[in-house]
């Protein structure tokens, strides 16, 4: 019997005020935010880097990482409702707002889609806290920052003259002196804040967040092949191909030391899997047809064969006055010695 839920609208408002809330902070450190000022060793070669535009820019990134996610979360729910629950429709769960019935397509792509932004807001937000309060400097910073200092020289007279000392071709005699009273003379403002932005990568774990979160929602929503059973981990691999590339591409561009890119992806990492697994409850919320999870129960996992599946309905729709042996008899000879693996609940529910 197919369960009735009803729907509030104030449940809907209150998840966009904290998608807001979440939103405020981010645009602060957007548009006010200033990355604290390290100094730098002169001699340190890390940061000497030729300064080069990105091969994926942060607007691609951006439009890419929100719009491979949310078509395939948008394909897979038509897909399962269009074709998969075409026959099973009346075991799901109904969805009502006060008189009028609201499809449950549109919920589940509220939901999926609604906690994927939720995800990519907390991740962005600790990307931030993370760069504007350690303030690394990028592989480029010297040739975009410029840093100089103020040196006063006496002159003729008793004058006193200042003269600006350029610590990419003059460094102290003492070259692993660490300098903190230096300015940068670059020109580009904008380019000298970003050069002390460089831990960690933010396209690194955005790249990383996206691909586990999507990886894992296709593994528990997809649960009939499509097409081939190679389709899927196919899907999922290139995904994690690409945000890959991504993660390499910023240290190649100089954008980011190794060590940016790695914690990156690890937080990105952990932050998708923690968002799918337990916010989320992608694998809680499958949706399985009792149809598809008794007959694979009875048929065993890995049933892949025609005769498996014959050999299913025909268990299904035996008399239940028949005994085993009168069911043996019915049976047909190519088929009469299959094996039977019946699997538990707790592993049929994990299907």
């Amino acid at each position: 019997m197919a369960i009735v839920a009803d729907l509030s609208i104030g449940r809907v408002i209150s998840d966009f005020i904290v998608l807001l809330c979440l939103a405020v902070p981010l645009l602060i450190f957007e548009l006010l935010g200033e990355p604290n000022k390290r100094g730098f060793y002169c001699d340190d070669e890390s940061i000497r880097y030729p300064y080069r535009t990105s091969t994926v820019s942060r607007q691609l990134l951006i439009v890419i990482g929100l719009l491979i996610p949310t078509s395939l979360i948008f394909l897979t729910e038509i897909l399962r409702t269009l074709v998969w629950e075409k026959q099973t429709a009346h075991q799901l769960c109904t969805f009502k707002y006060r008189a009028h019935n609201v499809h449950r397509m549109v919920v589940r792509l509220y939901v999926f889609m609604g906690y994927f932004l939720l995800g990519v807001c907390f991740n962005q937000l600790m990307v931030d806290i993370a760069k504007y309060t350690i303030g690394r400097q990028r592989p480029h910073f010297m040739e975009i920052c410029l840093p100089i200092t103020e040196v006063k020289l006496n002159g003729i007279g008793g004058e006193i003259s200042k003269v600006s000392k350029d610590f990419r071709t003059n460094c102290p005699s003492d070259e692993h002196t660490y300098i903190t009273d230096f300015k940068c003379s670059g020109k580009e403002i904008d380019l000298i804040k970003e050069a002390q932005l460089s831990f960690y990568s933010g396209h690194s774990a955005f790249s990383f967040y996206a691909a586990w979160y999507t990886s894992l929602y296709l593994q528990a929503r997809c649960y009939r092949p499509l097409g081939s059973q190679l389709v899927l981990p196919a899907v999922q691999f290139f995904l994690f191909c690409g945000a890959s590339f991504v993660a390499y591409s910023r240290v190649s561009d100089y954008k980011h030391h190794w060590s940016d890119v790695l914690v990156g992806v690890l937080i990105g990492s952990a932050i998708g899997i923690i968002n799918a697994l337990f916010i989320a409850e992608v694998f809680q919320r499958r949706e399985i047809p009792e149809e598809f999870v008794h007959k694979r129960r009875l048929i065993g996992k890995y049933a892949f064969s025609r005769n498996d599946v014959e050999l299913g309905n025909m268990i299904e729709q035996r008399p239940t006055n028949f005994k085993s042996s009168e069911v043996d008899k019915q049976l047909p000879q190519r088929i009469h010695n299959v094996p039977i693996r019946v699997i538990s609940s707790n592993e049929g529910n994990g299907i």
